[in-house]
């Protein structure tokens, strides 16, 4: 037993001497516990609504308070249908609500007033709890108050409901979930793939005890960083085909949207992921410390970006947190190109935000990799 008590002291000095990874081993559960503990979650109160209302009456203002009231919805009340479908382009609302013109007077004569419902199906668990929600437009506690009845007779005659929806679904009309998941699980795949080889590969130099000799070359720390990942490039970007190519085939992934925004979409998401992990990889002493802050990174992109979970549903204090993970924006917009068919304009914010993350980590990478190279 003495040289197994010798090996595994010999081992806990080893772990316990790379404090950085001690750091990680206890600290990130605990982090990672309690943000998924507030974020995970599939209610969401305060969904935003906009709503159109060109009745203008006593009417259309109670079923507003209606929705607000009982519905729990955040009316945002707009001037046009064109603005209204932009919102549920661009996800500020998700669903739209169209009071028509004669709604007071087809009330006041006992008649059926059709309101249109338009519902963002793109996000097919948050659109049936959208409808759900609507369904205060039809409940009894508004409908008893639409009424008119004559006092001077007994028993009101036979009445047609005093409400209908006509409701439309936007963007994924079957309500598929694998229209929704498929371009999240892609994002994913890529992120597992480049992100884990780009961490490891300076760090992997280091451990091998070859970063000396690269340093005695001509070569310059900037172009040694780029020509690290340029090989991982090319392998994400092939990856990134495969998997598209075959969700397209196999699933019926739509491809709404013009095909060259989503090529230029790939390359800034995977340059992103690649100065991610070239950063990781500057800052991590050992391969496994590498990988442990790759997986630490992974985790909350899958769960906080809005992969699964709706970010409406978060705590409001969370919901800042996936502004800071490229994946969130890489969502936004794979899913408005595929499914929604949006064009430059409304992704552009996305674009910008991938650009922006693969500068300021390659840039970070460099002055990490000068400090300590």
């Amino acid at each position: 037993m003495t040289p197994l008590r010798a090996v595994v002291w010999k081992e806990f000095l080893h772990i316990v001497r790379e404090r950085r990874l001690l750091g990680f081993i206890f600290g990130a559960p605990v982090l990672l516990l309690v943000l998924f503990g507030y974020a995970l979650r599939l209610k969401v109160e305060n969904l935003p609504m906009a709503v159109l209302d060109l009745d203008k009456s006593i009417f259309s203002l109670q079923i507003l308070d209606t929705l607000r009231s009982e519905g729990g919805f955040r009316v945002l009340e707009v001037a046009s249908e064109e603005d209204m479908r932009r919102m549920l382009h661009t996800g500020e609302a998700r669903l739209g609500l169209i009071v028509p013109a004669d709604l007071a007077d087809r009330l006041t004569r006992n008649e059926t007033a059709t309101l249109r419902l338009l519902v963002d199906g793109s996000m097919p668990t948050l659109a049936m709890m959208a409808m759900y929600g609507a369904g205060v437009l039809t409940g009894d506690e508004l409908t008893a108050n639409l009424y008119f009845a004559d006092p001077d007779k007994d028993a009101p005659p036979p009445r047609a409901p005093p409400i209908r929806v006509d409701r439309e679904i936007l963007f994924n009309p079957e309500l598929r979930d694998t229209d929704f998941f498929l371009p999240g699980i892609i994002g994913i795949v890529i992120m597992q793939v480049t992100l884990i080889l780009a961490s490891i590969s300076i760090v992997r130099e280091r451990e091998q005890r070859t970063m000396e000799q690269l340093m005695a070359t001509p070569v310059s720390r900037s172009a040694f960083v780029v020509g690290k990942l340029i090989p991982y490039a090319v392998i994400s970007a092939v990856d990134f085909a495969v998997v598209i190519g075959a969700g397209h085939l196999l699933f019926d992934l739509p491809f709404a949207g013009p095909p060259a925004l989503i090529v230029v979409l790939a390359v800034l998401y995977i340059l992103s992921l690649l100065a991610l992990g070239a950063f990781i990889s500057s800052y991590s002493q050992t391969q496994p410390q590498a990988v442990f802050l790759a997986i630490f990174v992974l985790l909350p992109s899958v769960l906080l970006s809005g992969f699964v979970f709706p970010i409406e549903a978060m705590p409001e204090w969370l919901q800042p947190v996936p502004q800071f993970i490229p994946m969130t924006y890489y969502l936004d917009a794979i899913r408005a190109l595929t499914l929604k068919g949006t064009g430059f304009g409304i992704v552009a914010k996305d674009f910008a935000a991938l650009g922006a993350f693969g500068l300021v980590f390659t840039i970070g990478a460099i002055l990490r990799f000068k400090k300590t190279g």
